[in-house]
């Protein structure tokens, strides 16, 4: 059995590389991927921020490689900042 959610893979980056340089549509490199509309949208806004930014497949792989390698190793601390602040006002007020 396959797995239901898998990974954007480099070539399908490169694929949304270039349909994005054509100016295709989100709904249409989904179409093309055989993904989920909303899995190429958020790929593109993670990347996109501004209309002056471009798109680029290679550091895209390479980030999100990165982030889900280092995903399970975050500290729980630094990641909530809630926590973080709840922690530290324990330890200056000798709570632990």
């Amino acid at each position: 059995m396959e797995k239901l959610r898998r990974r954007l893979t480099l070539n399908e980056r490169i694929i949304i590389q270039t349909l994005l340089g054509e100016n295709r549509s989100k709904s249409y490199i989904a179409n093309q991927l055989k993904r989920n509309r909303s899995t190429i949208t958020r790929e593109v806004n993670n990347w996109i921020r501004k209309a002056s930014h471009k798109y680029d497949a290679t550091i895209a792989d390479f980030f999100a490689k990165e982030e889900y390698l280092n995903k399970r190793n975050r500290d729980k601390i630094s990641t909530h900042k809630s926590l973080k602040a709840f922690v530290y006002r324990g330890w200056i007020t000798l709570w632990i």
